[in-house]
């Protein structure tokens, strides 16, 4: 369904590799979550980058807590019209980053999400669309 691939100038990506229609659960990726006070330790290391926050508590607060994605999702660039979103699952086996398709997405095609927290990132530019 989808695949990682090097998308210039942005580096690595995600892409379709059959249709996806909308409203498909892309991937469920296992999260682990960690305190508001730790952003500025996990800033300076190399896993930042694949550091989410949900969205609903950043737009009341910039200062929220973190969750370390584990799965592709963490490798989907931001897009201003993304084509794609992350829907936060807590169940009895914790809590899931559910990615899921906003619109239809068309084989080739990039996995966009919405990044939050963008103006966080120091080499945005890069990985915008």
């Amino acid at each position: 369904m989808i695949k990682v691939k090097i998308i210039p100038p942005k580096g690595r990506g995600v892409v379709a590799t059959t249709l996806i229609a909308k409203g498909t659960l892309i991937e469920a990726s296992p999260v682990s979550s960690f305190p508001k006070e730790q952003w500025d330790m996990i800033r300076q290391t190399s896993i930042f980058k694949y550091c989410f926050v949900r969205l609903s508590e950043y737009r009341i607060q910039k200062k929220v807590d973190g969750y370390l994605v584990f799965g592709t999702s963490t490798l989907c660039n931001h897009s201003e019209k993304p084509n794609s979103y992350i829907e936060w699952v807590e169940n009895e086996l914790g809590l899931w980053a559910h990615l899921i398709a906003k619109e239809d997405i068309q084989p080739n095609e990039e996995v966009s999400i919405f990044y939050a927290n963008i103006n966080e990132y120091s080499l945005a530019s890069k990985f915008v669309t």
